[in-house]
């Protein structure tokens, strides 16, 4: 039992194995500061002739400030930072266990609902390298899927005037948000076939 208990101390305390820091561009601090640079760049794509939609890049720096801007316990988890990996962002924050520090990282997969509406959902929970069961996972995170919301960016002035096509995890560099003018047709296979080159959004 002594090293049962012991295995587990070191797997909640262990490195999580994020990889890289969150990476650029950085648009702003806040909700706002990075809505009025994406719409900058939707603004540009959408002026080109026959334009169907428009492709950007919402960065894991970007992504992290959502992240820590919508904390509502930032005296539980500290230092939030997102990043994409795989087909799944992970939020990823310090904290601890009682008197124990470690890093809770919550790992999501994105949906878009027939509204517009990205609805986030945890697929699995992580203390340090140790996943979470299902039934603990309120306990330690009580965020549960709302550990990202992406509402508050999507429902300002700048970007809720523009239809949302499709949201797709961009490994390595965050979320690609297909966007188009309202009267246009959905396409929800737009991000599918306009792939983000490295050179949008300062990839």
């Amino acid at each position: 039992m002594v090293a049962v208990a012991l295995v587990l101390l070191i797997r909640v305390t262990g490195d999580p194995g994020l990889g890289a820091p969150p990476a650029g561009p950085d648009d702003g601090g806040s909700p706002d500061a990075i809505a009025a640079a994406l719409g900058a760049e939707v603004v540009t794509e959408l002026a080109s002739p026959g334009a169907p939609g428009a492709a950007v890049l919402l960065s894991e720096q970007d992504l992290s400030t959502l992240a820590a801007v919508d904390n509502p316990d930032p005296g539980m988890f500290t230092a939030v930072e997102v990043r994409a990996r795989g087909g799944q962002l992970w939020v990823s924050a310090d904290s601890h266990l009682g008197p124990l520090a470690v890093v809770v990282t919550s790992r999501l997969t994105l949906s878009l609902g027939p509204g517009g509406e990205v609805a986030p959902d945890v697929e699995e929970l992580d203390v340090g390298d140790q996943a979470i069961p299902g039934f603990m996972r309120s306990a330690i995170d009580p965020r549960g899927d709302a550990a990202l919301s992406l509402t508050p960016l999507l429902s300002g002035t700048r970007l809720s005037q523009y239809g949302l096509e499709c949201v797709v995890v961009v490994p390595g560099r965050g979320l690609e948000l297909g966007l188009r003018l309202p009267l246009l047709s959905a396409d929800p296979g737009y991000c599918a076939a306009h792939p983000l080159s490295e050179a949008i959004n300062g990839g």
